[in-house]
């Protein structure tokens, strides 16, 4: 019997919701940590121009926010990663080799370039390709870094690409369906910007999210047991002599 043409996807969402709401209850106190930590982060970088009229400055410290909150959330990943895989969290693990923090800097720096340059053409086709292809392409190297498989920024971009390989349109609807998730967690100050509906808006998108985050890191754990490892590398040979080829010697007559 031939096979289908149409593999089913290798971790059915309900899954990865349930594993996601199991990871967040069994380790609530440093995931909800993490979360708020690094909305904390995004908020201070935000809020001071926050209404601001020029559109370029506030698109360019709202980038520079993103980036610098995404950085801070390398804990986050890491905390996500535990709970994923039902370990326990190690509170210490992130801290433990700063260079990480380094790459998670250079990583979000060119996810969050490319968010900006699809919003500055937003109005035509090429802003949501690129809002597409950012998110199909980028979406696990946060979970790259933080599991520390591979060495460098461009690595764990390069890995990230990989592990979306043949699932590209699958990854999108997926990220959908959890931004909407994600979305609701948001409803709250949608009725009002005052201390309670921020406090409120504030703990949802923490659960939210934090959920999110572990159901990611489930993904992210069967897609890179499924990645098919890259053939050693050969060293290339730079200024290697090439043969000399033999010259016969010509008799004399």
């Amino acid at each position: 019997m031939a096979e289908p043409k149409i593999k089913p996807f290798p971790i059915p969402i309900t899954t990865m919701f349930q594993r996601g709401l199991r990871g967040y209850v069994a380790n609530v106190v440093p995931l909800t940590l993490a979360a708020v930590a690094t909305f904390g982060v995004l908020a201070v970088s935000v809020i001071p121009v926050w209404g601001e009229e020029n559109q370029f400055r506030y698109l360019a410290v709202t980038t520079l926010g993103l980036i610098v909150a995404t950085t801070a959330a390398l804990p986050w990943f890491s905390y996500a990663l535990n709970a994923a895989r039902n370990e326990p969290v190690d509170i210490a693990a992130p801290f433990r080799d700063m260079t990480r923090f380094v790459d998670q800097l250079v990583c979000s720096f060119w996810f969050w370039a490319a968010f900006f340059l699809g919003f500055q053409y937003l109005r035509t086709l090429w802003g949501p390709i690129l809002f597409f292809f950012v998110v199909v392409l980028y979406a696990f190297f946060g979970f790259v870094v933080a599991d520390g498989t591979v060495q460098g920024p461009l690595r764990a971009l390069g890995t990230s690409v990989r592990l979306g390989e043949k699932r590209r349109i699958a990854l999108f609807a997926i990220w959908v369906l959890f931004f909407l998730f994600n979305f609701a967690g948001a409803l709250p100050i949608g009725w009002g910007v005052n201390p309670v509906t921020v406090v409120i808006t504030l703990i949802a998108l923490a659960m939210t999210s934090s959920i999110s985050m572990v159901a990611w890191a489930c993904l992210y754990d069967t897609l890179d047991d499924l990645l098919v490892p890259l053939p050693p590398a050969q060293r290339p040979q730079w200024g290697a002599r090439k043969p000399r080829r033999s010259k016969k010697r010509r008799r004399r007559r």
